[in-house]
């Protein structure tokens, strides 16, 4: 219980969520629609991804996600894009995603859905460190 503790506050002091090159727009095949670092928009609420118990204590690693911001400023249609190591931290990072919410993207005066990109990094705390 207390490990699995330490490992949650880890995740919630040492994960990083880093966005893909905040300037960086990408147009998407099919849909037409651009794809943002999700750095450019603002959350409003967060929950850190729980360390999976499947993970090894000493394995870390990073999910590359892809989602839409709802006019709502819900999150929909998480798709992981990459990861390392491979399906160790996917579930995870999917279901925190999923129950974040984003200020609706705004053009032209109407509420839109927009699809972003963020890498969610999982780190164990540095020896030493409280």
């Amino acid at each position: 219980m207390v490990r699995v503790r330490v490992l949650s506050l880890a995740i919630v002091l040492a994960m990083t969520v880093s966005a893909v090159s905040s300037a960086q727009t990408e147009q998407t095949s099919g849909g037409g629609q651009d794809v943002v670092s999700a750095s450019t928009l603002t959350r409003t609420h967060t929950i850190a991804p729980a360390w999976p118990q499947s993970a090894a204590a000493e394995v870390e690693g990073w999910v590359l996600l892809r989602f839409t911001v709802l006019p709502n400023g819900t999150v929909a249609d998480v798709k992981v894009q990459e990861s390392s190591p491979k399906g160790v931290f996917d579930a995870s990072a999917v279901e925190a995603l999923r129950q974040w919410n984003y200020e609706p993207v705004e053009r032209d005066g109407k509420k839109i859905a927009q699809r972003a990109e963020i890498r969610i990094n999982y780190a164990l705390p540095k020896q030493g460190s409280n």
